[in-house]
């Protein structure tokens, strides 16, 4: 693996209730300390004010929590510091989520002697596992239902200016920041077909990149000016994405161009 070091060029902003945001950035402090004190992944906000979510009608698709946060520990480096994660997903404010759907089935993905956890309903699900060999691992996951999993790996790749590590036919990877011991990773994994995926409102992916102007029209939804320097837009599955421009001479000069004859999709009319 190689090792990329830098300024990080993906962060995930989370958006909490008033008077939550300085609680729940400090639990995730805290739970990532141990594990990564370098990088600052995470960075809570706070709304104005409170968002009611409306419960969707049930289909026949079941719908997917649209991104996770995993943890792969070594157990070798210390089973206290182990179980101390584990404790701290144990209290408040985490919440264990439900792997069984409304129907007390298991969810696909998540097996019963496997533990999610959650701050809140509109944001990642987390969990724990352990390894053995290799290198310990943050992966950021989005899931993509089956029919967008190829065009959001081509969109992320463009938008990363990176090639994705195909590591199975429905799963693959971008190495985002690495060492020796430790690697930060976004991922794309593929649904069954008949599953689609639920977005959390809460939670969005910010990247950092160059040119602006040529990545716009290559989107495959609308991309919104909300500041000077960030556009907001979204990607298949209706996940949140933030492009600020990066001026930074250490970001690499590639890939945009690669990626310009890839056959994305027309944007659709609107934008939700």
């Amino acid at each position: 693996m190689d090792e990329t070091q830098g300024p990080l060029a993906m962060t995930v902003h989370l958006l909490a209730n008033s008077g939550h945001g300085s609680l729940l950035q400090r639990t995730l402090d805290q739970l990532l300390d141990c594990i990564c004190p370098e990088v600052r992944l995470f960075q809570v906000s706070e709304r104005a004010s409170p968002v009611k979510y409306c419960e969707k009608s049930h289909s026949k698709r079941y719908r997917f929590p649209g991104m996770s946060v995993l943890l792969f520990l070594h157990k070798s480096l210390g089973e206290d510091r182990l179980f101390r994660v584990l404790d701290s997903l144990q209290h408040s404010p985490w919440q264990c989520y439900p792997t069984q759907d409304t129907w007390g089935r298991l969810c696909p993905y998540l097996f019963a002697n496997q533990e999610f956890y959650s701050l809140d309903s509109q944001m990642p699900i987390w969990g724990v596992r352990q390894v053995h060999c290799g290198s310990e691992i943050l992966r950021v996951t989005l899931y993509c239902s089956f029919d967008n999993y190829e065009d959001a790996i081509r969109l992320y790749e463009m938008i990363l200016q990176r090639e994705a590590t195909l590591q199975k036919n429905n799963f693959c990877f971008f190495v985002l920041y690495a060492t020796k011991s430790f690697a930060l990773q976004l991922s794309l994994k593929q649904l069954p077909p008949g599953m689609s995926v639920d977005p959390k409102e809460s939670s969005v992916l910010q990247f950092k990149v160059r040119e602006i102007g040529q990545l716009v029209p290559l989107l495959p939804n609308p991309c919104i000016p909300i500041s000077s320097t960030r556009w907001q837009t979204q990607d298949y599955d209706g996940n949140k994405i933030l492009l600020q421009r990066w001026e930074s001479s250490s970001v690499a000069q590639t890939g945009v161009q690669w990626c310009r004859h890839s056959s994305l999709r027309s944007p659709p009319s609107g934008f939700k």
